[in-house]
């Protein structure tokens, strides 16, 4: 009994977790994400299990109800329609998002180009812009993100205070010798783990498989988490020929003029919280711009979202 309690608690705290984004979850997603912080690394559950125990458990049929194949909170089943409305919405974001990484693909030196974020799960707003998280080789973050927002500004795809929808953000580089992302997690970090577990890498030189094995750490919360593995229509492929071609050109340039310049034209609230906390970092292996940080809001939502369903 005190293994099945352990599984009950988990599988609200997984659904309660996902309303926060108005979004329902499949079985097989409730498996796939069950959140499993106190659980022995030993201990496991399969899908028939958790079937039964959404089946059977007076608790959970107290707090949760089900509708189309998915379940979501007791008097939630609107996000029921707002999934199937943001997934019509996410498709032809991807396929908008494809277009423009084909030729951010030809920058030397890119290794993965992914949809981070909420469409990275296809639960985007019409109105929301594209994030793009950027794998670079090493050493070169900066004349990725110079070559990147230079080509997105060029062409009027960059997100401005009036205009967001379908616009891109790139606002987070890493290098290939530096994919562990446990250092930028706050204490308690409850989308972090998420995050990682669901960035959908749309263009790969191999490198995802190195980030997935890199943060094996979310795996304390996330036993199941299977990570992405891309459908073939939202993959774009390699142009190792051309990249070959044009890396050359790149390397005449060092890295430290690159940085010299965009430090030199970065707004000035961007570098004065640089460094501070785990929102904006600029380091010479990760440029990380996210000013407006969520995690503190989505962590205390959560909390106030798992506490009011457990009184209820």
């Amino acid at each position: 009994m005190e293994h099945q309690s352990l599984l009950e608690k988990s599988i609200l705290t997984t659904i309660c977790y996902f309303d926060i984004f108005d979004y329902p979850l499949t079985l097989v997603e409730i498996w796939k994400w069950l959140f499993m912080k106190d659980w022995n690394p030993q201990e496991k559950v399969d899908l028939t299990a958790l079937h039964k125990i959404l089946d059977q458990s007076a608790y959970l049929k107290k707090n949760i109800d089900s509708r189309s194949g998915f379940y979501f909170l007791k008097g939630r089943q609107k996000t029921v329609e707002i999934r199937k409305e943001r997934y019509n919405i996410a498709e032809v974001k991807f396929r908008k998002a494809q277009k423009i990484i084909r030729l951010l693909r030809l920058i030397p030196f890119v290794k993965m180009i992914a949809i981070c974020n909420t469409l990275a799960i296809s639960n985007s707003r019409r109105r929301a812009d594209i994030d793009l998280f950027i794998i670079t080789k090493h050493n070169r973050v900066w004349q990725t993100r110079f070559w990147t927002t230079g080509f997105l500004k060029l062409f009027g795809l960059r997100p401005l205070p009036n205009k967001t929808q379908d616009t891109f953000c790139a606002s987070f580089f890493i290098d290939e010798n530096n994919l562990n992302l446990n250092k930028i997690a706050i204490k308690d970090d409850v989308y972090l783990p998420y995050w990682i577990s669901q960035v959908y890498p749309i263009y790969d030189e191999g490198i995802y498989k190195k980030f997935v094995q890199e943060n094996q750490w979310v795996r304390d919360e996330l036993q199941n988490s299977l990570f992405v593995r891309p459908t073939a229509r939202r993959k774009v492929n390699a142009v190792p020929l051309i990249k070959q071609v044009l890396s050359p050109f790149c390397r005449l340039l060092p890295e430290q003029i690159f940085k010299h310049f965009q430090l030199k034209i970065m707004p000035a609230r961007l570098k004065a919280l640089a460094n501070k906390d785990s929102r904006v970092i600029i380091q010479d292996h990760m440029l990380k711009f996210h000013d407006i940080d969520r995690r503190d809001e989505f962590k205390k939502l959560f909390y106030q979202k798992l506490a009011d369903t457990s009184n209820e």
